[in-house]
């Protein structure tokens, strides 16, 4: 197996750049957007929406939140009667014991709200893009955080990316775990296996602990936050794509009556974790309004266009400018200005060919004339090859786990070069794994995930195969983008910004679904068509033999 791929790898010599952890302090801060964007979902009878407003109204009015009102105040542009609105979401780590001002900046997220186009998009800022802060030179994006606090912030953004910002939001780490629990926890569709332990390693290895294992589950408050804020063996850019699919999915589970009742007690949660620019009722009237025009609204997750490097994440003005307008709703993902290496390398390809055929036509270069090599690209066009063998070889280890009754779908075309991660007892992985997972209702049902690794070995990607027992609506599968039936299958399709991230179908009441990696590097066409070539493994009834004896 290559090396970087399938689990945990050891930090750099010189740390992960924290000091390693002594006794828990939960002074880390990180984004609720979530306790915003569920806002979306809120409607009931006019008195209600008005005492749920109030209430909150109360809760905010706080000194912490006239003090960063005021900070704020030059660079904000305020906008009034339900004008599209962008917030600007952080989350700080600000740690007394060290003497800090502001603390660092541990996630920064953008979030619009644009009731005339029917939009919610969302859009995270790396925090180790190398970035411009007026008054202290090149550094890292956090850093503007720690060198100037929310107003320097936003004005590093605004020059970032060219939008204007509305609103700042700062959310306190703790806050996140509590509103988590609070809401019941969350269903999360997990890409790979996240494992880190301290035990028996020196203090310059060590770093944020985790144990969360593959596939759709419910997580609760530490292990969610351990889950969006892992980074150590993941890119800057891979972990802001995570953040952005579990707020996704935190959305998709609000209750509208636990909003407007708050039988969870959120609004005690928002005004002790949270500090905002919202200062009165009023103004926190017509954001509310503004959410509740966009309800139901999909949300747009427009990523970040930015690659790693050896100390920081880098950006291409253009691009991110482009970004900004996709933000914006202006254009759409599919009119980037730069194609990738692998858009180019596939286009310099097609063009050779073109050649070669258009001289052979021409009867030129008939001596160099080679027999023509077969490729296994079927006529659509989405480069997966045959991958049968090996994903019947994992099946086949699913359903001798899963038990009775449960057919196990599997792949059998795959991107080339891509293959199933190993199980590897070092690094506690097992693939496939199997588990049992509870419902709403708290029903276990079976359950199996098959991670595959796509891609460069340097940045591996993770697709996965899911399989629940019984289980018909997982929230994850609410209001497709769209449904497609092919050769007697229907699949439900869903998209962000016309990239499908998960399709899904049935067999009876079971449901399948094959998820797309983190930032969604696999097309269209070959999410559909990994999709159409599952076959699957039936179950295998056990059945007495002739002539033996009853036990």
């Amino acid at each position: 197996m290559p090396p970087g791929y399938g689990g945990t790898r050891k930090p750099p010599p010189e740390g992960d750049g924290t000091p390693p952890p002594k006794k828990k302090r939960y002074w880390w801060r990180f984004s609720l957007a979530s306790l915003i964007i569920v806002g979306v979902c809120a409607a009931a009878t006019s008195s209600a929406v008005l005492l749920y407003i109030n209430s909150i109204a109360e809760a905010i009015g706080t000194k912490e939140n006239k003090h960063i009102s005021k900070e704020v105040e030059e660079v904000v542009e305020h906008v009034h009667g339900g004008a599209p609105e962008t917030i600007l979401v952080v989350g700080s780590d600000k740690r007394p014991e060290f003497g800090e001002e502001f603390g660092r900046s541990d996630t920064t997220i953008l979030l619009r709200l644009d009731s005339e186009k029917h939009l919610i998009s969302v859009m995270s800022i790396p925090r180790d893009l190398k970035t411009e802060i007026p008054g202290y030179g090149t550094d890292k994006f956090n850093a503007a955080y720690s060198d100037g606090g929310p107003k320097l912030t936003i004005q590093v953004v605004k020059e970032l990316t060219g939008l204007s910002i509305n609103r700042i939001v700062n959310i306190d780490f703790l806050g996140f775990v509590k509103a988590v629990d609070a809401i019941g926890c969350v269903y999360t569709d997990v890409d790979r296996r996240y494992y880190h332990s301290n035990v028996g390693l020196g203090a310059e290895e060590q770093y944020s602990e985790i144990d969360i294992k593959p596939g759709y589950q419910k997580l609760c408050g530490k292990k969610a936050l351990q889950y969006v804020r892992y980074r150590h063996t993941d890119t800057d850019i891979v972990r802001s794509a995570r953040q952005q699919s579990f707020l996704s999915q935190v959305r998709r589970q609000i209750s509208p009556l636990d909003l407007i009742t708050d039988s969870h007690n959120l609004i005690d949660i928002l005004a002790k974790y949270t500090t905002s620019n919202i200062e009165d009722g009023s103004e926190l009237i017509e954001l509310l309004d503004l959410l509740y025009e966009l309800r139901g609204a999909e949300v747009n997750q427009v990523h970040f266009p930015a690659e790693l490097g050896p100390s920081y994440v880098y950006a291409n003005p253009e691009e991110v400018h482009h970004a900004a307008k996709e933000f914006l709703g202006e254009v759409g993902y599919d009119s980037k200005p730069h194609e990738s290496a692998e858009e180019k390398a596939a286009k310099r390809k097609e063009k050779q060919q073109k050649k070669a055929e258009k001289q052979s036509k021409n009867g030129k270069g008939k001596k160099k004339h080679k027999k023509k090599k077969k490729h296994h690209t079927p006529p659509g066009g989405d480069e997966l090859v045959p991958a049968a063998e090996a994903g019947e070889a994992i099946a086949e280890r699913a359903a001798r786990h899963v038990g009775g009754g449960f057919p196990v779908f599997y792949p059998t075309r795959l991107p080339e070069g891509a293959f199933w991660q190993e199980s590897n007892s070092y690094e506690h992985i097992v693939n496939p794994f199997v588990y049992h997972l509870k419902d709403k209702e708290k029903v276990r049902h079976a359950a199996y995930r098959m991670v595959g690794i796509f891609g460069p070995e340097y940045e591996p990607n993770y697709l996965g195969v899911q399989g629940i027992r019984g289980w018909e609506d997982p929230p994850i599968l609410d209001d497709p983008t769209e449904t497609e039936t092919v050769n007697g299958r229907e699949y439900s399709i869903y998209t962000d910004s016309g990239k499908i991230k998960l399709v899904a179908w049935h067999r009876g009441e079971n449901t399948y679904w094959i998820s797309n990696s983190l930032q969604q590097l696999l097309t269209n066409k070959q999410m559909m068509g990994i999709a159409e070539s599952c076959h699957v493994i039936e179950p295998q009834r056990k059945t007495a033999k002739k002539g033996s004896k009853a036990e």
